[in-house]
Parts: C-alpha cells; structure tokens; sequence
C-alpha cells in the first residue's frame, strides 16, 4: 500500500519548510503557463517525483473506475430496458396464450355436446352428393382448424417458456452488474480516501502537490484529444501514399519478399508532416519506443500481425513526465483507433508471414496472397 510509505511521507515533512521557501510555484487563482508547468516538472526531486507518481497513478486509478462505472451504469440501464420489454412480451403472449385456450375450449365443449355422432348424422342426412362432399369438407375444416389451434397453443406456450428464461437470465445479469457497481464504487471511494490520506500527510505541502497534481491531469487530458490526431494522421500518411516503397527495402526470394524498415525512415517521414507532433520511433530488440518530447510522453511496445497483412504498435508500458501509465490510461490513449502499417495498401495483396525487431530497424517478410 502506498500509505505504509511512512519513511517516504516523513521525509517529504521535513522537507516541507524548505520546498516551499525555494520552489517558485504558490498557489494562487492564477493557472500557471503550461511551458511553466512542463518545466516544474521536470526539475522536482526524486522525493518529490515519487510522491506525484504514487498520487497520479491514482488519479489515473480513479479514472479508470469512472469510466468502468459509467459502463456499468450503461449496461445496467440497457438490461432494466431489456426486462422491462420482456415482461411486456410475456404479458402479450400470456393474454393471447389464454384467448386462445378458451377458444379450444369452446370447441371441445360444442364438439362434446354433440357428439361425433351428430356429426357422421349430418353426413349421412346429405340429400346430394354436392351437399356430401360439402359436409365432409365442413367436418375436415373443423378437425384442421382445431390441430392449428391446439399447434398454436403448443408454440405459445414454448414461446412463453423461452422469453421467462430469457427474463430470469436479464434479470440474473441485473443483479450482477449491480453488484459489480457497488464493488466499483467502493474501490474508487477506497482510491480518493488513499489519494487524500497521502495529500494530508504532506502537511503545508498539500497545497502545492494539489495543485502540480491538477495541472498535471490536465496535461494529461490535452494528450488524451491530441493522441486520437495523431493516430489518425499517422494512419493517412500511408493511405495517402507518403510512405515510399524504397523505403521498404525489398528484396525478392520466390515466393517470399523480405523488407527492411529502419527507425530514422520512419522518423524522416513523420518529421515531413507539420499536422504530426515530433515522434521518435525507437527500434530495439527489447522492444519499440515511441517518444512524443514535447508532450513528455513514452510508449514502449511491440508490432504484431493483425489481419493477414497490418502491422500493429501495441503498448506494453508508457510514462508521461517519467510517471509510469496504468493499463487503463495506456487502452484510453488508443481508444479511438492504434498505430498501423498496413501493407495491403503499401503493395496490394500480400500476406505478412513474419516480422522481426533488430536494433534500428526491423525486418519483415512477406507473401502474395493468391486466395
């Protein structure tokens, strides 16, 4: 737990005095220049920068929690919908489920009272053989009418069988997805009461981590907008056909084509578009690092297959201001969309079989697609 850093929490008391003659920033109703910010951080103690990681990685926690709860709360009013609509359902074909056994038992109790004698009686009294066959056809029309009612009645009645269980099971869902909510609720109150026994602790410091911490989650939602832009425009450099094929490095072992991507040519042609930020690709084999300098953002991942023939960035770790990212904020930059190289539109119709990462460059193979 992150409050049992007692060593680490008295230390930054003792400090206290200290931090908060020297440093420049004291909080006001004044919202310091980002520029400002942006250096602050990046000159704070190791003291210091501990303290904000442990309180920004739960920010980020909470955050994460929200949107599970606003999910959840979705999905809860979906299946309260959904039950309610069943049980109008059921309440339709219960009604007709009735309607229709109370004419089947009109039809037996007239059938019962006359008797099958009655009708072979009627038959028989036919005066023409016109009048025979019509009465034969009233009997059959009789008898059919009656084994589609009774088939009716029959499907009705699974029909009704099938919508309770399905309401059972909506409501089984119900149930769950609101305790999950509750479980939901009580880690994000147990997160805020963490984050503020921490802030607490810090005495007069407070204050002053309050408020690095504020401006640094809005620094964080500005990357979270720019990110979505920058995936796009990342995507269209390729659609657009800026993403030279002598840039591959091609080279023919029938039937199998090799390729080389180096880093610094990716790089070289992301520094061409002006709607892109400064990214560095970093090839290794480790890993890939995406570096964002300006926005103080790093990404290390891995390229994997997808689809037969897209090259896909996929985030292990990150860090914004050398602040590690959760899993959750790491899914919530690539929300919208991922990094992709897709090499259908680079070549056509081709099979990526395998790709491999070396220090500055990785190296891919390839297969037409004859299917």
């Amino acid at each position: 737990m992150r409050l049992k850093k007692v060593c680490l929490l008295l230390t930054i008391t003792i400090i206290v005095t200290l931090f908060a003659n020297l440093s420049p920033y004291h909080v006001s109703g004044q919202v310091e220049p980002i520029a400002e910010v942006e250096e602050k951080l990046q000159g704070i103690s190791d003291i210091e920068e501990a303290v904000m990681a442990d309180l920004f990685t739960l920010s980020q926690e909470i955050e994460e929690m929200e949107r599970q709860h606003q999910i959840m709360t979705a999905e809860i009013e979906h299946l309260q919908t959904l039950t309610e609509e069943i049980a109008k359902e059921i309440e339709i074909k219960q009604d007709s489920y009735n309607s229709q056994l109370s004419v089947l038992e009109k039809v037996l109790v007239s059938y019962q009272r006359k008797g099958p004698a009655s009708f072979i009686e009627t038959v028989l009294k036919s005066e023409s053989l016109s009048e025979f066959i019509q009465s034969l056809n009233i009997i059959r029309e009789i008898s059919r009418n009656t084994g589609l009612l009774l088939s009716d009645i029959e499907n009705a009645k699974e029909q009704l069988a099938l919508e309770k269980e399905s309401l059972i099971d909506k409501e089984q869902k119900l149930a769950e997805y609101a305790k999950q909510l509750q479980a939901t609720l009580d880690d994000m109150y147990a997160l805020r009461q963490e984050q503020e026994s921490i802030l607490n602790s810090l005495g007069e410091a407070k204050e002053i981590y309050e408020g690095e911490l504020q401006l640094l989650q809005q620094l964080w939602d500005d990357i979270k907008v720019l990110f979505s832009d920058i995936i796009v425009n990342f995507t269209n450099i390729v659609l657009r056909g800026e993403f030279p094929i002598e840039a591959l490095n091609l080279k023919l072992s029938f039937p199998r084509i090799s390729g080389t991507i180096y880093h610094d040519t990716i790089n070289d042609i992301i520094k061409t578009q002006p709607e892109l930020p400064e990214m560095i690709f970093t090839f290794t084999p480790d890993g890939i690092w995406l570096d964002i300098p300006e926005k103080h953002l790093s990404l290390r991942g891995v390229f994997s297959i997808i689809n037969e023939s897209i090259l896909k960035f996929e985030v292990a770790e990150g860090s914004f201001f050398n602040m590690p990212l959760t899993e959750g904020s790491i899914e919530e930059l690539f929300k919208n969309g991922a990094i992709v190289i897709d090499f259908k539109e680079l070549l056509g119709d081709v099979i990526l079989e395998s790709v491999e990462v070396f220090d500055e460059y990785l190296k891919f193979v390839i297969l037409p697609n004859f299917s």
